[in-house]
């Protein structure tokens, strides 16, 4: 990334690396501005344009596979790139309610979403030569802390893109729009109201460590409980339900008198409530359980489940605006919004 401008005796292999960021230097403008003038926005004057398209020529930024030197029309489809096993994403209600809050937004609009399936090495070339052609009008990245190299081969493009989520980082900001719940602070509600029923043995069973959400909520956790937060009782492990059952059985056996658990998915909670009742402790009695998401499992669950409620229709329904706006030619935008503490009985 980030080549130097080409001379006119510039080899193919070199014509071929030429990037918009390198085009937008030439012009002597934005790359956001670069990007818009090569998509025929309004929002950018004729004469930028211009000095736009002499850019290109002089950069061979037309050779460039994920570049684009003249407009077409639109396709009125906006691409949900998928970066995880389609069973993991169909088996997580957390991806299913913001994809319905992207399908909600977009339904009184003539743009409609079509999942790109990017997981394995193959889908990532197959999804890539969609952007190329430009299939699509945007995408969105529902689960952007996988998949990294996608996301830099977007940077290089003259696609909009939106980020349902974060990137550690944040290496994206005002190149990408991006939509997403403040973990840290729905974890501190979770740990202040632990502390608050009086528990001092918990357990924090948090999700993988190499995603940005478990990071997050594990410094509000810790944040929250202050000397209650106690290391050798916080694991990572996965969202699912199995991986809560497990982890709680295993933290069980090394510490008996947990009192209270911080369980950073319904679905590690859910897990979680079983593995008490089958040691025969009873929640809130003994063991107080507070998960996070507010899915429809935590108040079917037995005892109903204390939880954090993130804001997941509403982030689809935003992520989608951020992509209809992008497209029209606005600049990148972030959005964090707010969680609630939703109290039921496992407290």
């Amino acid at each position: 990334m980030g080549h130097h401008a080409l001379e006119g005796g510039a080899d193919l292999d070199s014509i071929k690396r030429a990037t918009i960021s390198d085009v937008a230097r030439v012009a002597g403008v934005s790359r956001a501005t670069a990007s818009r003038a090569l998509n025929d926005s309004d929002a950018v004057t004729a004469a930028t344009k211009e000095k736009v398209r002499a850019a290109v020529r002089e950069t061979g930024f037309v050779m460039n596979k994920m570049g684009r030197a003249l407009a077409v029309g639109r396709s009125e489809t906006i691409a949900v790139l998928v970066t995880e096993p389609l069973d993991e994403f169909f088996s997580d209600p957390t991806f299913l309610t913001v994809l319905r809050g992207i399908t909600e937004g977009l339904a009184e609009t003539s743009t409609m979403p079509v999942l790109l399936q990017a997981w394995s090495d193959a889908e990532h070339l197959r999804a890539l030569r969609h952007i190329e052609r430009r299939a699509v009008d945007a995408v969105i990245s529902i689960s952007p802390y996988v998949g990294g190299d996608m996301l830099e081969a977007l940077r290089e493009g003259t696609l909009p893109v939106v980020l349902c989520g974060q990137v550690e980082g944040q290496p994206y900001l005002g190149v990408f729009s991006s939509v997403y719940a403040d973990d840290v602070a729905g974890a501190q509600l979770a740990g202040a109201r632990m502390r608050e029923r009086g528990r001092r043995r918990i357990a924090v069973i948090n999700g993988p460590q190499d995603n940005p959400a478990a990071v997050d909520r594990l410094v509000g956790y810790r944040d929250s409980l202050g000397d209650a937060f106690t290391p050798e009782l916080t694991v990572w492990t996965g969202w699912d339900e199995g991986s809560g059952f497990e982890s709680m059985r295993a933290l069980l056996e090394r510490e008996p008198g947990i009192d209270g658990v911080l369980a950073a998915s319904d679905r590690i909670a859910a897990g979680v409530l079983q593995a008490l009742s089958v040691s025969g402790r009873s929640v809130p009695g003994d063991v107080s359980v507070i998960g996070f998401d507010d899915h429809a499992l935590a108040a079917s669950a037995t005892p109903p489940l204390t939880t954090v409620r993130q804001p997941m229709n509403q982030q689809g329904r935003l992520a989608a605006e951020l992509a209809m706006d992008m497209i029209e030619g606005k600049e990148p935008r972030t959005v964090v919004l707010d969680m609630e503490l939703v109290e039921r009985a496992s407290v």
